[in-house]
């Protein structure tokens, strides 16, 4: 193998995935949510919310800093987060504001140094072997396209925070001020009020629980043309989309410009094993150790296929075959920047045929292998259909509890409207909930339906290829290219013996060519009902 490469060194100087989405991202989170609930003065003539345009574009540091961080960039997540730190300390009078960002500031450029570093090691660790990469630097794909269109996108909406700023000074310069009366108060959050040539308007400022009818508020009025005084017309927000236009757009510009920088010299190189997890998805291994996983836009096809064709699977699924015999896995050379988020090419034979940015190995990437899990059901008990698989009442009693605690957090938002979260806790307990009162399995004459947490899958019979059982769960495989279900824990010892009976009695009939289907579970709209009650009400 092209190296040395000091496998375990490389995989020590990693910085933990969790301390950049789990302890940043929450700092974040914590930090916003001290920002949000810290007690603000109510806009008055004296002192008036006036439209800050410099704060907007600060926005998209702010909102674009847990969103990199969660999708692995880490350097650019820990910039911005230092950098809106700054811009908060500099626009925003909150103490509160200051204190939180500029502690989670720090935190950002901490981890950015340990990352740093962490790269340098990772570099060294990588071995001394130099490689050019072959021929020229791919053509400019789709990323500079999308970065055009952003670009585009972003000047469009500067240039329509422009017109519609410049209207509105117009009708500044013209309008007179009047006081007006406050008339109706909606929905604790819009006011109407009565001018005094009896013309009514709407507004809905930012505390509008401080108004209350018979208050008399200063406005500006320009003809048909009304706004509060204290609170102007904002219309910022265009800056902030188009600032974030424009900043995705440099990002992936910089990603594009990494990838090409590839071919600019010699670049280290290691020759690893490639596991294929799925059609665009590689596992890299150095002996038994896993490195890193790389995906790409299209099946590289590596190696043959381990089943010649559906039907072969089934029969291995069932236990009526023999698992076929998997080869040594291929090898490609890996170059680049071997550390975690390094751009890379992968060659075969002397030839890239792909580039990518190497990812940690997580839990779920799991090497499909001849291997499979559990047992195969091969009895059948007979059984009349339909037949549903109803949760224990152990579940049901989650259910009952879930439930309740939905409804706990529904009546605390009442009283704390600020704590969003409860908002989200009662939304996951009715997704919980719900999935505790409907059957986990159902066998039909011509499908079995099996209901998971978001979706509802129904696969027609002559799809289903057959069942395994692994303890309390049974693993079900069905359509052309062999996908698998896992069923939660089943109270019925008996569900598995007893799907095999149904599917082997169908197998009577011509298959229909029906199609496998899967639609969003009753769950889902549950939770957007108490989502909209919790929003709404």
């Amino acid at each position: 193998m092209i190296g040395p490469v000091d496998v375990q060194r490389w995989q020590a100087a990693a910085v933990p995935w969790w301390v950049t989405k789990v302890g940043l991202v929450g700092g974040w989170v914590a930090a916003f949510y001290l920002a949000a609930s810290a007690g603000e003065a109510p806009c008055t003539t004296a002192h008036p919310c006036m439209p800050d345009p410099l704060f907007s574009l600060a926005v998209v540091p702010l909102l674009a800093t847990p969103l990199l961080l969660l999708f692995g960039r880490v350097l650019t997540g820990c910039a911005m987060g230092v950098l809106f730190g700054v811009l908060d300390l500099a626009l925003d009078g909150s103490a509160a504001a200051n204190v939180a960002f500029v502690l989670h500031a720090g935190a950002c450029a901490l981890v950015a140094a340990w990352t740093f570093r962490s790269r340098a090691d990772q570099h060294d660790a990588a071995g001394a072997a130099l490689v050019s990469l072959p021929d020229l630097p791919p053509q400019r794909g789709v990323l500079r396209v999308v970065a055009v269109l952003l670009v585009l996108f972003g000047f469009l909406t500067f240039v329509q925070y422009s017109l519609l700023n410049d209207e509105i000074a117009q009708h500044v310069a013209k309008a007179s001020r009047v006081d007006a009366e406050v008339v109706e108060v909606k929905n604790a959050s819009e006011v109407w009020v009565e001018l005094p040539d009896r013309q009514r308007t709407a507004f809905q400022p930012l505390a509008a629980d401080t108004y209350h009818v018979g208050d008399e508020v200063p406005v500006l009025a320009d003809g048909t043309w009304v706004q509060m005084a204290n609170e102007p017309e904002d219309v910022t927000w265009w800056l902030t989309l188009g600032g974030a236009a424009v900043f995705f757009a440099i990002v992936l510009a910089a990603r594009e410009r990494r990838r090409r920088s590839l071919w600019n010299g010699p670049v280290k190189a290691i020759r690893l094993q490639a596991h294929p997890l799925g059609p665009r998805r590689i596992l890299l291994r150095h002996g038994q150790d896993d490195i890193a996983t790389v995906a790409t836009l299209a099946d590289l096809g590596l190696e043959e296929p381990l089943y010649h064709d559906t039907e072969q699977f089934g029969r291995v699924w069932r236990g009526e075959e023999d698992p076929p015999v998997r080869l040594d896995p291929p090898e490609v050379l890996v170059a680049g920047e071997w550390h975690h988020g390094g751009q890379v090419a992968l060659l075969v034979e002397g030839e890239v045929v792909a580039t990518s940015t190497l990812s940690r190995v997580r839990p779920r990437h799991t090497v499909h292998s001849a291997h499979l899990p559990g047992e195969p059901v091969t009895t059948g008990t007979a059984v009349e259909l339909p037949h549903a698989v109803w949760p224990g009442d152990r579940r049901r009693a989650e259910g009952v509890a879930l439930l309740l605690g939905a409804a706990g957090a529904l009546v605390a938002l009442k009283e704390y409207p600020d704590l969003i979260v409860l908002g989200l806790i009662g939304v996951q307990c009715v997704l919980s909930a719900v999935t505790r009162f409907q059957p986990m399995l159902r066998l039909d004459h011509d499908a079995v339906v099996l209901y998971t947490g978001v979706f509802t899958y129904r696969v027609p019979w002559e799809q289903v290829h057959g069942v395994r059982r692994s303890g309390p769960q049974l693993m079900l495989a069905f359509g052309p290219h062999g996908d698998v279900l896992t069923t939660p824990h089943l109270p019925d010892r008996q569900a598995g013996e007893k799907l095999m009976w149904a599917r082997a009695r169908s197998s009577i009939a011509e298959p229909q060519g029906r199609r496998v289907t899967r639609k969003l579970n009753v769950s889902v709209f549950a939770g957007a009902a108490y989502a909209a009650l919790v929003l709404f009400t």
